[in-house]
């Protein structure tokens, strides 16, 4: 049976990645207020699982498509806020796509690492960005940007931004002189600010079903493979899967993959992928190696889109994404439970679709230092660097509201503009 409910879930959850186009929430478009946006840093935004970059015109990921209140990266360009989009793996572990980040701001070749590449088993390099840098140059770490993390975008910007600071030891230890400059560290002061929305922080339970079924996992790789096949590395949505430095789809001097079972099983029992780093305890191997950095500041934004229902489970309200029911009454049901060793409390079962709450407000060994950012403000504290804050929850709206649907508190220019100001306020 929980095979079953895991292959259900599985559809259900890679079905409402690829079904957002059709998906929207009428609202409001005028801006009601002028904010004091002047002197922002850049701003380079990192999609979620499934996710992909601003080449595919027809419906970008952070807004623009169906009948979504508008593209946030055109609004604040056009506002005179720097904002760019980086097209990670889709499938990518967050140290893989952290990698990938880096080569596009760089505008370089993505090195996965030495020491990373022969412990999961395969390629150092992967695609090449020469030339290609998404900010137009290559980005100088000597002038800040700010990273916007959706869902496991969250966990990508943050070991981005520790890997930054503080580097690797191991991978300096594998190549010395020729390792990466992403894993040497000493760029502490280059991320201003670092938010994340519904960041997957904690792990949700959805992947712990979907991970830990082999069947699904060699099912996904098999069907990736396949298309790498026939189409190469350009799937749907996708310039790039990226996922040649596995073998599963093409590489960057491969015009179609090759066909390989041997290939699919490392692809299918491998840790290094972001159904691993999203079990709860993937994601909590993962906190253990991510830093804070002194120098940046740390915030959180997250949604609710269940309510209790009067035998204190959580199910989904009327206006959620139709396609989230069934994950979202599967979180929502269990309180009471531990997975990986981690009791789920209420926060675990309240979620937006995909995310627990308990996940979305921070990671759970900065729970001694976290703060809400509301009551800090009210209480006329400094806000800080190395310190997570977080956001009052916003309540009646799912998962990918981020991207394009969101109603607060008129608009989605409004939900954008207070953010940069909210982030200017630390800049002067």
């Amino acid at each position: 049976m929980k095979k079953i409910i895991s292959i259900i879930l599985s559809i259900a959850m890679i079905m409402s990645v690829c079904a957002v186009s059709v998906y929207a929430e009428d609202a409001d478009v005028t801006t009601q207020k002028t904010y004091d946006i002047d002197g922002s840093y850049p701003y380079v935004f990192v999609h979620g699982m499934g996710g992909w970059g601003p080449h595919y015109e027809e419906m970008p990921y952070w807004g623009g498509w169906a009948d979504s209140e508008g593209d946030v990266l055109e609004q604040y360009n056009s506002n005179g806020i720097e904002a760019y989009a980086a097209s990670v793996g889709p499938f990518n572990s967050a140290w893989d796509r952290a990698c990938e980040l880096y080569a596009q701001l760089m505008g370089t070749v993505v090195d996965y690492g030495e020491a990373h590449s022969k412990e999961h088993n395969h390629e150092r390099y992967g695609r090449d960005f020469t030339s290609k840098a998404i900010m137009g140059e290559p980005w100088d770490c000597a002038n800040p940007v700010n990273l916007v993390g959706h869902s496991f975008g969250g966990p990508t910007v943050r070991l981005f931004a520790s890997l930054m600071a503080y580097g690797d030891e191991a991978e300096v230890a594998a190549t010395g002189d020729e390792t990466s400059p992403l894993f040497v560290g000493g760029n502490e002061k280059c991320i201003n600010a670092l938010i994340t929305f519904s960041g997957v922080h904690n792990g949700s339970p959805i992947a712990n079903l979907i991970y830990d079924n082999s069947a699904i996992m060699t099912l996904i790789g098999f069907f990736a493979n396949v298309l790498g096949v026939v189409f190469g590395k350009s799937i749907m949505m996708y310039d790039d899967v990226q996922l040649g430095h596995f073998g599963i789809t093409a590489k960057e001097n491969q015009e179609k993959a090759v066909f390989s079972w041997e290939r699919i099983k490392n692809f299918a029992t491998t840790k290094d992928i972001c159904g691993y780093d999203m079990t709860l305890r993937g994601a909590q191997e993962l906190n253990a190696r991510i830093k804070l950095s002194p120098y940046t500041y740390y915030y959180s934004y997250s949604t609710i889109s269940t309510e209790e229902t009067a035998v204190g489970t959580q199910l989904p309200i009327s206006s959620n994404f139709a396609l989230f029911y069934m994950t979202s009454i599967y979180i929502g049901a269990l309180e009471g439970k531990t997975i990986d060793g981690v009791y789920m409390d209420k926060n675990w079962a309240i979620n937006d679709g995909i995310v627990p709450l308990a996940s979305a407000l921070y990671p759970s060994d900065c729970a001694d230092t976290a703060k809400s950012y509301e009551e800090a403000v009210a209480a006329g504290e400094e806000i800080e660097c190395g310190r997570w804050y977080y956001m009052t929850p916003s309540v009646g709206f799912d998962h990918f509201d981020y991207c394009g649907t969101i109603d607060y508190p008129t608009s989605f220019e409004d939900f954008y503009f207070t953010l940069a100001e909210t982030v200017n306020k630390t800049n002067k």
